[in-house]
């Protein structure tokens, strides 16, 4: 058997598979963005005891896997969609004659693996940028309380 051969195999699969790998991206999104709210809410209390240093490496925990899910997130629901469009087009091909309906139904299917992409990349995003904007803030008021 072919590379070729197994490729195409996996890949006529549809893009299921990315589905669940967007519903756990989901369930870390929430994770780091409910633990980085407790995490600011606590910085928020001892904002005045925290060096700049620490408050600084406290404030940046994990805004990293928001950003990477962010950024990322879009990509994977874009290559779900591209193999359920994979997966339609072969149908339409084994069953000829079927027409635009076959299509259609594989492509509608596709579309919500770019969906869910956004549905983790969005929230994330917003998370990011807001808990950056917070930390970068405080730095800035400390800098000139300093």
């Amino acid at each position: 058997m072919k590379v070729s051969d197994s490729l195409l195999r996996m890949f006529l699969g549809g893009g299921d598979f990315v589905l669940y790998i967007l519903l756990a991206l989901s369930v870390v999104t929430l994770g780091v963005i409910l633990e980085r709210l407790y995490a600011f809410v606590h910085l928020r209390r001892c904002y005045g005891q925290l060096s700049k240093r620490d408050l600084l490496l406290f404030g940046q925990k994990r805004l990293t896997i928001l950003a990477t899910l962010g950024n990322n997130a879009p990509f994977i629901g874009l290559f779900g969609t591209v193999l359920g469009v994979i997966k339609a087009f072969h149908d339409l091909h084994l069953q000829q004659g079927s027409g635009i309906k076959v299509v259609m139904g594989g492509i509608s299917e596709a579309l919500v693996a770019t969906a869910m992409g956004l549905l983790v990349a969005i929230p994330a995003v917003i998370a990011y940028n807001a808990f950056s904007k917070t930390l970068q803030t405080w730095l800035l008021l400390r800098q000139n309380n300093e």
